[in-house]
Parts: C-alpha cells; structure tokens; sequence
C-alpha cells in the first residue's frame, strides 16, 4: 500500500495494529544497517548507533537520562533521544521506500515529515518520526522524538 501525501495529515494519530516484526526477525540481509565507527564515551552506552555519524564520539547528555550525543569534529552534534518509541525495531525500513512502512504501528504515534520539511520543535519521547526524500518517497530516518 502506497503511503500518499495527503494520508500523512492524519499520521500524527497513534495507531494501533496486532504486532510487527522487530528488526531482529529479518530475513533480508541486504536491509541490514551497518553500525557506523564510533568512539562510545557513553555510560551507560546507547541501545544502538545507527543514528550516530561515523567517526563520532558518543557521550551521555549532561542533563538528561537517556539522551545521547555524538559530536563530530567536523559537523553539527546529533542528538539521540532514546528508544521509548521503539524505533529500533523499525531500522529495516531505512533506506527503502515509503510505500513499504507499515501503516499501522502497535500504540505508537507517527510523524511523517520530508528531509527538507519544516515541522513543529516539541518533543515527544513516545513519537516515532519518519523522514523521507520528498523526490524519491525514500526513508532516509526513523527516530524517536
């Protein structure tokens, strides 16, 4: 099923579906998401760390359990909010088109926004964001937040 346009309005509202596939239960290793190289200075270390550039150095927020960041010598730090959404579980996705989402997810609420797309600041732990390229309906991220 093709996710259009128009139907992302309504993806802000949470959703409910019987359950999914964790990324632990994939088959298709052509999907499988490389970690990236970092340097893990994080206590306790992150669930994952796919989010994070290669090359950076991942440490604890200073403020704020369960918020990692990774800085980069050449680059914006990249803030990483935890896993409350269980985003994790929908890692397969990145990279792939849009259409192959599911369109449902077990109690989560959705955001779907384009790489280049303005959206509102606040953030929610609970919500799973889904960044895609507008020209291609490509998933380039799946985050909490």
């Amino acid at each position: 099923m093709r996710i259009s346009r128009a139907s992302l309005a309504f993806a802000a509202m949470p959703l409910l579906m019987a359950g999914t596939a964790s990324a632990t239960d994939r088959d298709d290793a052509e999907h499988e998401l490389p970690e990236p190289v970092v340097i893990m200075e994080a206590e306790p270390p992150p669930p994952f760390t796919y989010w994070a550039p290669e090359g950076s150095t991942i440490i604890n927020h200073p403020r704020g359990d369960g918020v990692w960041i990774a800085e980069q010598e050449d680059g914006p730090a990249v803030y990483y909010y935890g896993d409350q959404c269980k985003a994790s579980e929908f890692q397969k996705y990145v990279g792939i088109a849009l259409e192959s989402l599911p369109t449902e997810a077990p109690g989560h609420q959705l955001r779907f926004a384009c790489t280049e797309c303005a959206v509102t600041s606040e953030l929610k732990f609970e919500r799973m964001n889904i960044w895609f390229d507008e020209e291609t309906d490509t998933i380039e991220e799946i985050s909490c937040g």
